[in-house]
């Protein structure tokens, strides 16, 4: 929702819990090293400022992406000699391409 409307600011409002309910699930890393890993995204923490009544925290989205040279090295690990010619490269692209439009249908 926050790429989709090309928002740069989110505020929450809540405490993660009030009064012993959760009001608010933890949906940001908590670490500057490690990322919060999404199904199509990784949340990172750039920084973070804790002021008296609130606290500020810098993110980073970044949208995952396909590298067809990664996949088929992972395949070729599995079953040497796996896509060779240029048209097995172009049959990945194009499985690649057809995985992401049926992605994008089901949002």
């Amino acid at each position: 929702m926050v790429l989709e409307n090309n928002s740069n600011v989110i505020a929450m409002i809540t405490r993660e819990i009030e009064g012993g309910i959760i009001k608010c699930y933890h949906y940001w890393p908590i670490s500057l090293k490690k990322p919060l890993e999404l199904k199509h995204f990784r949340v990172f923490l750039e920084n973070y400022q804790i002021l008296q009544y609130f606290i500020i925290r810098m993110f980073q989205v970044v949208e995952k992406s396909f590298n067809i040279m990664d996949i088929v090295a992972q395949m070729r690990e599995q079953r040497s000699g796996m896509v060779q010619t240029k048209e097995q490269y172009h049959f990945c692209y194009d499985i690649v391409l057809e995985v992401l439009r049926k992605l994008l249908t089901l949002d």
